[in-house]
């Protein structure tokens, strides 16, 4: 029987974050082996036996709410890290392949005026922005349906990577939260296959299994066309009847 991508990608992600996790303060770092925690140090943090906690990792079992619980206290997770491991253990519905905003979003969107804004779907998908936006960070027109991923743009769209002065931070969010937003199994699409053949930065922190959830206000720093450098705060907002989309709004930081 074929395991549940979600224990499989519960089990990667574990992984992932015990080998970051500091030793043990009692552990001799010269004779140790393997970074960050070993599995039994993990179990016995998270009051389970060894055993269960290897088939944990291995994708094996759906563990409870109140194992995560105290697996993500062991291994020291964030909200953030733990809301996903949450996540991947409750049922989700998957978001829909082709979302279609509807017309009143288009219609704030565009009359948003200075202010830059664009309206995301699933993985990023960019389902509508203003004249602002494409003005202050690409011209999305330009770039085919579907190819017209945010984070996908942040490795292929040089106009729109020369507009952050920490590309390599924005890359990393970004990639946090296609990865905290797919709580069904394992992010999957031909442009993630893609970018893991071609682009070896994509490559590797995609693999560090890293998530980030999207949060009201994230500020960032923009060069702008002439070469101004400006601080925005990235103003995100749901849209309370499809939790898969999003409207980002840019304002100029107080």
């Amino acid at each position: 029987m074929a395991r549940d991508p979600r224990l499989t990608q519960l089990g990667a992600f574990l992984h992932a974050r015990r080998d970051e996790a500091p030793p043990p303060a009692s552990a001799e770092s010269g004779r140790r082996q393997v970074p960050g925690l070993r599995r039994g140090e993990v179990a016995a943090l998270a009051f389970v036996s060894d055993e269960y906690y290897t088939r944990i990792e291995q994708g094996r079992v759906m563990p409870s709410t109140e194992v995560i619980r105290r697996v993500a206290a062991a291994l020291g997770l964030d909200a953030d890290q733990t809301r996903y491991a949450l996540d991947l253990v409750a049922v989700a519905d998957a978001p829909p392949e082709n979302p279609e905003p509807s017309d009143p979003l288009r219609r704030l969107v565009d009359r948003m005026g200075e202010v830059p804004a664009i309206l995301v779907g699933p993985a990023t998908s960019v389902l509508a922005w203003n004249a602002a936006a494409a003005r202050l960070l690409t011209d999305f027109g330009a770039v085919p349906p579907e190819r017209r991923r945010y984070v996908q743009m942040l490795f292929t769209d040089p106009v729109l990577q020369s507009r952050f002065a920490d590309l390599e931070a924005m890359r990393r969010t970004v990639i946090g939260i296609v990865r905290a937003s797919t709580p069904a199994g394992p992010p999957t699409g031909d442009w993630i296959d893609e970018l893991l053949r071609t682009d070896p930065g994509f490559k590797a922190l995609w693999e560090r299994n890293d998530v980030v959830r999207p949060h009201t206000r994230l500020r960032v720093r923009l060069r702008l066309p002439g070469g101004v450098e400006e601080t925005l705060d990235q103003v995100v907002l749901q849209v309370v009847d499809d939790p898969h989309q999003r409207l980002i709004a840019f304002v100029p930081a107080e």
